[in-house]
């Protein structure tokens, strides 16, 4: 029998949460296996892809893989609207695929190996170590990075998501109508749960609905309602993408022995907007230090534990999740029971963390 290739720790799922841990733990002298059961970097992209200004700190991308947008446009079903801007503020819009394989090759370059085509079916316990159901690798820790319907998460009994959203996005070719601005639609028919955008993309415009995972995510009508904006009507769909997005906040049991969830495994997103990359890349470092301190020699505490420590307990966002999906909020805009300037203000905290 083949014996198995050990590695200090193994990592389930190349996306931007299991990189940043991968490299980080890389950088502080681990050996670090990455499996992803995709066949290639990039593949089947599940994001809109979009950083915000803290993400882009975190790990900056090259300018060619990026567009930056200093905008925010909200827009009611009537379709009144207002617009957001902070001077010191930005997002980008990314070419998704493309910044994934530039990452994957910058955590190849610190050191990490990462495998495509490898799929994740169980870990046995052997010891000091986690062997790797029929992928031949054992490991002294094992971080699971592998989406909202984690594999490792069922395999270890740990917590699961269960609220949710299902994203849908279509990719159009550049159009002058969207301009260099995010636009953001508040539709309770077409978006029932969260909302409705039109982003102004690399090389791509992207239109997306995310809907409560329940309810049917119609693109079809809800392209045809925002037409008379940017003129959609007749361009073909050159591309598709969607998931799945946990916005029941950062899960209770999200680690256990000598294993740890990140990323949308432990519900790493944001209750409210349902952002996760920029929480993705902060705590995947977090991870990838943590892990090295445990496994260091002195022994530091549970990874769990440190990251637990460090995540935000976000309160206000979780109510805010809850009136939104209990009050007529769309209803309350369209009545003018909030004055523009209340509006501004809570459109600001929203997009911005801050009150503007």
């Amino acid at each position: 029998m083949t014996s198995a290739h050990t590695c200090d720790l193994a990592v389930i799922g190349a996306g931007f949460a299991g990189l940043a841990c991968a490299r980080r733990a890389a950088e502080r002298g681990l050996s670090v296996v990455v499996l992803d059961r995709k066949r290639e970097p990039g593949e089947r992209i599940h994001t809109t892809g979009i950083l915000v200004k803290e993400a882009w700190e975190e790990w900056s991308a090259p300018n060619k893989l990026v567009r930056r947008v200093g905008r925010v446009r909200i827009h009611t079903a009537s379709q009144q609207s207002v617009e957001l801007k902070r001077n010191d503020y930005f997002f980008l819009a990314t070419d998704t695929a493309a910044l994934l394989r530039h990452m994957v090759d910058e955590t190849r370059g610190a050191g990490a190996e990462i495998r495509f085509g490898e799929k994740y079916a169980g870990a046995t316990r052997n010891g000091t170590r986690l062997d790797l159901d029929g992928v031949g690798v054992s490991c002294r820790f094992l971080v699971g990075a592998d989406g909202a319907r984690s594999r490792v998460a069922a395999s270890f009994g740990l917590d699961r998501n269960v609220r949710m959203l299902k994203g849908l996005e279509w990719e159009f070719e550049p159009l002058a109508s969207v301009g260099n601005c995010l636009h953001c639609f508040i539709d309770p028919e077409c978006a029932p749960g969260y909302i409705g955008w039109v982003v102004p993309g690399v090389g791509i415009t992207q239109v997306g609905l995310a809907v409560h995972r329940h309810r049917p995510a119609d693109m079809r009508k809800f392209v045809d309602r925002i037409d008379g904006l940017f003129g959609l009507s007749g361009r073909p769909v050159l591309g598709r993408r969607g998931g799945v997005i946990p916005i029941g906040g950062l899960l209770r049991n999200f680690h256990g022995d000598r294993v740890l969830l990140i990323g949308d495994a432990a519900g790493m997103v944001s209750p409210l907007t349902a952002g996760g990359i920029h929480k993705a890349y902060r705590f995947g470092r977090v991870a990838g230090d943590a892990v090295a301190d445990h496994l260091d020699a002195a022994g530091g505490p549970h990874p769990g534990e440190v990251v637990r420590r460090a995540y935000p307990r976000q309160s206000w966002k979780r109510v805010a999740r809850w009136s939104y999906d209990r009050l007529p909020v769309a209803r309350a805009l369209e009545a003018g029971l909030l004055t523009r300037g209340l509006f501004r203000k809570l459109a600001g905290k929203v997009f911005f963390d801050r009150f503007v």
